[in-house]
């Protein structure tokens, strides 16, 4: 049995964290895996959008696998998570949605910061316990106070203490919050449908921008050029002809 099960349904993708038992915790084998799929998505032209959701019902992802890391240091010192994981996530340059099922906790709290959309079940725990570990959440602490209140960062941050679903929403971490599983993985795909009913290239363009401009200031960003040239696609010429005779666009991407 694969640690990460990878599968498509028309133009989107799913990638589920496979390690129920290990709560799916990440060990060396696993984050290989979601680079390889990762760049798998990444290089397919008919897919649009991933989903990334935990394989059980207990845990979306507990974080790196720490026994892994006590035994074999350089499963953390030679492929650390940061620097390779979430910014992969990121620049894929397609949208990424996180379908939470379980447990977010550490490494698996920043894969959901990394996605472009989150939504949660109704029980889950998510957070960084780092400190409360030793450890630094370097990807989290730099991203978080980007995404939510600084202030409400920092706390999160500073006690590693878990959030609950409600509480994850009210500061802005997940946009919904759905009763089981069942309807969070359904939302998820809805969402997914309605971002691939949209032109690819505007919706590359769209997620390029607000990565890429999030630390520069407002009017240095509005002076910017980021991704592919929409206004000269394709595409642009469909969509408003589409729109003129009140039909469906056919996008070709280009």
């Amino acid at each position: 049995m694969s640690v990460i099960e990878y599968k498509k349904k028309g133009e989107i993708s799913f990638m589920y964290l496979n390690r129920p038992e290990k709560r799916n915790a990440i060990n060396t084998e696993m984050a290989d895996l979601i680079l390889h799929y990762l760049s798998e998505f990444k290089e397919d032209d008919q897919a649009r959008v991933l989903i990334i959701t935990g394989a059980g019902d207990k845990a979306f992802c507990s974080g790196r696998d720490l026994k892994e890391s006590s035994e074999n240091s350089d499963a953390v010192t030679k492929k650390p998570l940061r620097g390779r994981l979430f910014n992969a996530i990121i620049q894929t340059y397609k949208p990424v949605i996180s379908a939470i099922n379980g447990s977010a906790v550490g490494a698996g709290c920043e894969i959901t910061l990394a996605s472009d959309i989150r939504l949660a079940s109704a029980d889950i725990k998510i957070g960084m316990p780092e400190a409360k570990r030793g450890m630094g959440a370097s990807f989290g602490a730099t991203i978080l106070p980007k995404l939510i209140s600084p202030g409400e960062a920092a706390k999160i941050l500073y006690t590693g203490e878990l959030l609950s679903s409600s509480e994850a929403y009210q500061v802005g971490i997940v946009s919904e919050v759905l009763e089981d599983n069942e309807k969070l993985l359904d939302r998820a795909t809805t969402i997914a449908e309605r971002i691939c009913e949209c032109a690819p290239l505007s919706v590359q363009r769209i997620k390029e921008t607000i990565w890429k401009t999030m630390d520069v200031p407002l009017f240095q960003a509005l002076e910017l050029d980021i991704g592919p040239n929409v206004y000269e696609s394709e595409d642009r010429i469909e969509g408003a002809q589409a729109f003129l005779e009140k039909r469906k666009p056919q996008w070709k991407g280009m």
